[in-house]
């Protein structure tokens, strides 16, 4: 029977974890206006490119709603350049007093508000314009089609989803570590992605600031270059991080594991007897384990024939000794 004492070390490890990959960037595709949908150019799950056409929208309406304001601007801009020869010829004559007062500010105004109203009309002819000019609504990035959220022959409602689609040039997986684990990860630490298509040299790019409610566990996310894009939404991962260093913790050997009645226990020399001890244990290297509770520095470990003994057996130490 050997023992050993405990002390606080360093242990190098990995952690091995499994996610599911997901597009790291999303882009809900939206309109400012309505417009009923006259085709859908790209299927769901269709990969496509920056600038290829999605939607196609009848625009006729709005068509006809700039010629009808394109006409009342040029209205208004006859009225305003007949305010603008009134305005004029008044304040000739009110340098001569010919006038009152009270006409030159009547025309003053006119003139401002006639202004006012062809700028006002001048910005919703822009707007007109802006709004037929997406006709046809075109991909900002390289995707793949997800969603779908409106149908040939339905009407677009503004600033409401039309289409979903997710980046194809990086990919994401997201793995979740336990509260003892998460001290001992940080952002870029080194992870290695293996995927049915081969393995990825990765890191970790973020960590949840919060764990999740229903598991307790907190989330990691890696980033994956998709260069060829043949990564794909959905496809599973085994994730290795690699080289996590633990600092000053309790560190035991599997031989020093039993099990006894559905619990993790060790058996420390206390004296010339062994006493049980209920352990919970985290993170695991090969063959050692980190202690989180149940024991404390300095204390006597039975390493080999722990599971010789019980509770106040008597034993013939080999290695050391706690006297």
């Amino acid at each position: 029977m050997e023992v050993t004492i405990l002390k606080p070390r360093s242990l190098k490890t990995s952690i091995e974890l499994h996610g599911v990959l997901a597009s790291s960037e999303k882009a809900v595709i939206k309109v400012e206006f309505a417009a009923p949908v006259l085709a859908i150019l790209a299927e769901e799950g269709e990969q496509i490119s920056r600038g290829q056409p999605l939607l196609r929208l009848d625009t006729s309406k709005m068509a006809l709603q700039f010629q009808q304001v394109e006409h009342l601007r040029e209205q208004s801009q006859a009225d305003l350049e007949s305010a603008r020869l009134k305005l004029s010829r008044l304040r000739a004559l009110a340098s001569s007093n010919v006038i009152p007062a009270q006409q030159l500010d009547d025309a003053r105004l006119n003139h401002k508000s006639t202004a006012a109203r062809v700028k006002e009309l001048e910005s919703r002819l822009q707007m007109i314009r802006r709004d037929i000019d997406k006709q046809v609504v075109k991909s900002p990035m390289d995707a793949i089609v997800g969603t779908h959220h409106v149908e040939v022959g339905e009407s677009t409602v503004a600033y409401q989803a039309l289409i979903t689609l997710h980046s194809v040039r990086t990919m994401q997986v997201s793995v979740y570590v336990s509260e003892e684990q998460l001290p001992f990860v940080r952002v870029g630490n080194a992870a290695w992605v293996k995927t049915v298509l081969g393995e990825i040299d990765s890191a970790i790019h973020s960590i949840s600031a919060a764990a999740d409610p229903r598991t307790g566990n907190y989330e990691l996310r890696l980033l994956l270059e998709n260069r060829d894009s043949r990564l794909k939404p959905g496809m599973t991962a085994e994730v290795l991080l690699q080289a996590i260093q633990f600092q000053d913790q309790l560190v035991i050997p599997d031989t020093a594991l039993v099990a006894w009645e559905g619990r993790h226990v060790v058996f420390i020399a206390n004296g010339n007897t062994a006493e049980r001890r209920n352990v919970e244990l985290s993170i695991a290297s090969d063959d050692h384990l980190i202690v989180t509770s149940g024991l404390s520095q300095g204390e006597w470990l039975i390493t080999k024939g722990a599971r010789q003994v019980t509770e106040g057996s008597l034993i013939e130490l080999s290695t050391g000794s706690p006297q």
